[in-house]
């Protein structure tokens, strides 16, 4: 895996993407920080568009020519795609969990509060998994499921009671089924339309040379 894994660094514009992601993944971690959560109910998926730029590179790679002529094409698309879901996951929560945890004044209170916010990441991450997987094949339409559904779910989030005792143990149980519920859909839409060629709306003039 670490194998494959390394060979992103062949994608198109990868230190223009390296460097995109890193600038995004302050921004994600300085509006965890800053930004009220009751306010912008969806602030930790901007920590998740810092890896957008590293879909985008897998993506590439994964449409090259290169990959494309290997018998390994199918399993490699799916392998590639495995470790971004799984990164991005591991990643984004435990960055929110630092943060919140140096924020509390006391476990009691890191237990009581981040319960919420848990499992409101956890929907987060479902949404942006689904967005990296449609996004390079159905560009026009994912663009705007992605930009309804997260509106809608920053307009609804708010007026969902949540229980009394609803504590991070819960959070935790709702990130980690949709963490699962992910993984098992991300894995057969992948096989299902990995012989998909990209959106050539998705794509620039250079990157269509490139592919």
């Amino acid at each position: 895996m670490i194998k494959d894994l390394k060979l992103i660094k062949y994608g198109y514009q990868f230190k223009l993407n390296a460097i995109c992601s890193f600038v995004f993944m302050l921004i994600g971690i300085l509006s965890v920080i800053y930004i009220n959560i009751d306010e912008v109910p969806s602030i930790s998926v901007l920590i998740y568009c810092s890896f957008l730029f590293f879909a985008q590179t897998a993506s590439t790679l994964m449409y090259s020519n290169v990959i494309k002529s290997s018998p390994k094409y199918k399993e490699f698309c799916i392998m590639f795609q495995r470790i971004i879901n799984i990164l991005l996951f591991i990643f984004s929560f435990g960055v929110l969990f630092i943060i919140r945890f140096i924020q509390a004044d006391s476990i009691s209170q890191f237990n009581a509060e981040a319960g919420k916010e848990v499992a409101v990441a956890g929907i987060e991450y479902f949404i942006m998994v689904l967005y990296i997987l449609f996004v390079y094949k159905f560009f026009i339409v994912s663009m705007i499921m992605f930009c309804t559904v997260t509106l809608f779910f920053n307009s609804i989030i708010n007026y969902i009671p949540v229980p009394y005792n609803f504590t991070l143990l819960h959070g935790i149980g709702v990130a980690v089924l949709l963490f699962i519920i992910t993984m098992v859909l991300s894995e057969i839409l992948i096989r299902a339309m990995y012989k998909i060629q990209p959106s050539r709306l998705a794509q620039s003039a250079s990157l269509r040379g490139y592919i």
